[in-house]
């Protein structure tokens, strides 16, 4: 009777032992399922990232890189101050400056098409100007910044100040009192900056 009670529990220690192992290996494949499936499906975001970044225009390019570069100060800027939303800012830059190619801009770090003069650095420019809803060719002298943050945060000061009240936070909003407070002669001012920021999503930035 000894030797049969021997016998079982030498079974049931190998039956255990065959069991754990099943277990380790069933845990094992497992994980190496769950690994394979985890790197296929990277490896597929990352070739549609590399797919849209392949079917990108050398234009569309250069604006998503304008619109990035302007972004991340006005955000930044709008952290501290609470002034103008920063779709607000990247649309204004847009429209103002012809998505950095304006000569205000290349020669100035003027995007918003600010008059008059920064820490006394000031430069003329020919622009357009609505009189009477005609629109007109004048020279007229335009603030020269040292880089685009400068520019943002007079650009914000100066709006704030003169053309729109504190807390505006709807994009829309902030367009037409702009408009309707005098900051652009062009009477089609806020429905191009609601365009623009509809067109491209900027309001994204506003929840930063």
């Amino acid at each position: 009777m000894a030797k049969k009670k021997r016998r079982s529990k030498k079974n049931n220690s190998q039956g255990v032992a065959t069991l754990v192992f099943l277990l380790a290996l069933f845990v094992i494949g497992g994980g190496l399922g769950v690994r394979y499936v985890m790197n296929n499906y990277l490896a597929n975001q990352q070739t549609q990232t590399n797919k849209s970044a392949n079917t990108e225009t050398p234009e569309q390019r250069q604006q998503r890189q304008f619109i990035d570069s302007v972004a991340k100060p006005a955000i930044n800027v709008y952290k501290d101050n609470h002034q103008v939303l920063p779709s607000i800012v990247v649309a204004q830059a847009i429209i103002e400056s012809n998505w950095g190619h304006s000569q205000l801009y290349q020669d100035a770090k003027n995007p918003f098409g600010i008059k008059g003069s920064y820490n006394g650095q000031t430069k003329s420019f020919p622009t357009t100007e609505y009189v009477n809803g005609k629109e007109e060719r004048i020279n007229a002298n335009f603030r020269v910044y040292p880089n685009l943050e400068a520019a943002i945060l007079d650009h914000d000061a100066v709006v704030a100040q003169q053309f729109l009240p504190a807390h505006v936070t709807n994009y829309r909003t902030a367009a037409r009192l702009l408009q309707q407070n005098g900051y652009a002669t062009d009477p089609s001012y806020a429905k191009k900056l609601v365009n623009v920021i509809n067109t491209y999503s900027l309001n994204r930035f506003d929840g930063y």
